[in-house]
């Protein structure tokens, strides 16, 4: 049997009556690979945090290789010997991978930085685990995969003995996510510890030894390989809504003899060679490619930043012919991004103002009109808690600028909507406003399509194209 590595037994955090881990237990043995499945993001924050040494605990015991190390000596301020990578970037842009791996690090404060001999250990480094990345690319450029990948050989550069994997499925492809565990599954033949921590079940399912499921805060239930699926976790939880919504109330259906809201006709440009589909209005269409270069170019060519090179878009019947996101919006093709709080609203408006203003298109300055502020809250109110909808978005908790992202739609109501990975949160409530809002959208006789790089993801959408890398649809039962 492997020697045990790391343990945490009864561990709880948090203020009373909001406590993510509540006496919470977890045993990683040297050279594992634990999966920790949890569909709420400050409980998988909580759990990379007391690890890394990063979060302080109320209760519990923690062992080093079998050793003890009482709870009083814990540090928040000392990380552990536990790396973190997850979606928030840890490596300095302006720095070079060199640099960032053998600079920035405790300990180092010499004044003359010898760069040959950076270079020459990180290219030593890397190599020791198969990587080709240059020592001397800045991080900026790096992709994200490239970025993981360095982050964790930082990791044990800095001697962690424990990585924690955080929500790789929230920003990494399904392929890429596959390239980043055949490092993980190198590395941990050398006796270094891994924990996935995840919400999506496919990389769990894949490549984890076994999976704890954590459920209000506890061990709830623990999978050995093999026993870990889709099912298997829907066994665990009732799947029942944890956030609140008034009932959908259903559109007129659009004509029997309208036009598609979109339609693609052998469209070739960048990754695409060929790619056709029809989209009516209030029905959903997935786009999976695992690679992603393929939703790179239907996103560029609804975004209207590039044209197609043959075949034909068109909108409504009508050809498609946006040269930027303001033209396409105009031809009534609208975009949730992925994170689109962060890019979609504006900070000095209220929410209610953030909601009306996409309608500053249709009616010029007569959105910020007091009767017609007053008609979107009244109509708009019951989606969000009281007063929530006068507040500002640096005062809106991620649920409520997540509703109010769709909302501004719901009330704009364009032909087609472009989600872009809709349903990879690391938070499940999130996820469920996506759901229920897209549900909202389609009510209204808006199409939506999905773009996605995750194939659970993909799932989760009435109808999907699964592309390969001749960009024909492996699916076409669910095509046209």
């Amino acid at each position: 049997m492997r020697p045990e590595l790391f343990r945490m037994e009864d561990v709880t955090a948090g203020e009373p009556g909001r406590e993510p881990l509540s006496d919470f237990t977890l045993v990683l043995r040297g050279g594992e690979i634990v999966g920790v499945f949890s569909m709420h993001a400050e409980v998988k924050d909580a759990l990379s945090g007391i690890m890394s040494g990063k979060m302080a605990t109320t209760r519990g015991r923690f062992y080093w290789r079998n050793e003890a190390s009482p709870i009083e000596e814990i540090d928040p301020r000392r990380p552990r010997k536990v790396g973190v990578v997850r979606p928030v970037k840890t490596l300095i842009d302006d720095l070079s991978v060199g640099e960032n791996i053998f600079v920035i690090r405790p300990g180092v404060k010499g004044r003359f930085i010898d760069t040959p001999l950076i270079k020459r250990q990180t290219r030593q480094l890397l190599s020791e685990f198969g990587l080709a990345v240059e020592p001397g690319v800045l991080a900026r450029d790096l992709g994200e995969l490239e970025r993981c990948n360095v982050e964790v050989v930082k990791n044990i550069a800095l001697g962690a003995e424990v990585v924690v994997l955080q929500d790789l499925s929230t920003f990494l492809s399904d392929a890429e996510v596959d390239q980043l565990m055949q490092l993980v599954v190198r590395i941990a033949a050398t006796g270094i510890g891994f924990v996935l921590v995840d919400g999506a079940v496919a990389p769990l399912e894949r490549y984890a030894d076994r999976v704890i499921v954590i459920k209000n805060g506890k061990n709830f239930w623990a999978f050995e390989h093999g026993q870990l699926d889709a099912a298997a976790i829907r066994s665990c939880f009732s799947w029942e809504s944890s956030v609140p919504h008034p009932a959908l109330t259903h559109g007129v259906p659009p004509p029997a003899n309208a036009p598609p809201a979109l339609a693609f006709s052998t469209v070739v440009a960048g990754a695409l060679r060929g790619l056709s589909f029809r989209l009516h209005a209030g029905d959903e269409l997935c786009l999976y490619d695992e690679e992603g270069p393929m939703l790179q170019a239907v996103r560029a060519l609804l975004a209207g930043e590039v044209s197609p090179s043959a075949g034909s878009i068109a909108v409504d019947g009508r050809p498609f012919n946006a040269r930027n996101l303001h033209e396409a919006l105009d031809q009534r093709v609208a975009f949730v991004p992925e994170n689109p709080a962060a890019t979609m609203l504006f900070p000095d408006f209220t929410a209610v103002e953030n909601l009306a203003f996409a309608a500053s298109r249709k009616t010029a300055t007569f959105w910020a009109a007091p009767a017609y502020l007053a008609s979107c809250l009244r109509e708009y109110a019951p989606f969000f808690e009281p007063g929530e909808l006068g507040k500002y978005p640096d005062q809106l908790s991620p649920v409520a600028l997540l509703k109010l992202v769709y909302c501004r739609w719901h009330l704009y109501r364009p032909g087609v909507v472009v989600c872009v990975k809709p349903f990879s949160s690391i938070d499940r409530s999130l996820e469920e406003t996506s759901a229920f809002f897209i549900r909202l959208l389609r009510a209204k006789g808006v199409a939506i399509l999905g773009l996605t790089s995750s194939a659970s993801e993909a799932d989760l959408f009435e109808r999907k194209i699964v592309l390969n890398p001749k960009n024909v649809s492996l699916h076409l039962k669910n095509d046209l």
